[in-house]
């Protein structure tokens, strides 16, 4: 879990410098500002933590041996 919101908060601030930058630099470095959001998580598609499968519940029952 803190591992997904670490993903999310990365995403944001990445978002929000790239918002940021006017359209002369950004173009500078061949981005768009209509796809500023899309280059955020391609930066980042790597670092994508795996989907839990289990509910923290279902670890809870399986640690406690109910």
């Amino acid at each position: 879990m803190l591992k997904e919101w670490f993903y999310k908060f990365k995403i944001t601030r990445t978002i929000s410098a790239l918002n940021s930058l006017d359209d002369a630099t950004l173009k500078d470095i061949g981005l768009d500002r209509s796809n500023i959001t899309s280059h955020a998580y391609d930066i980042f598609k790597n670092e994508k933590p795996e989907e839990d499968t289990m509910s923290e519940f279902d670890v809870f029952v399986i640690k406690s041996g109910l």
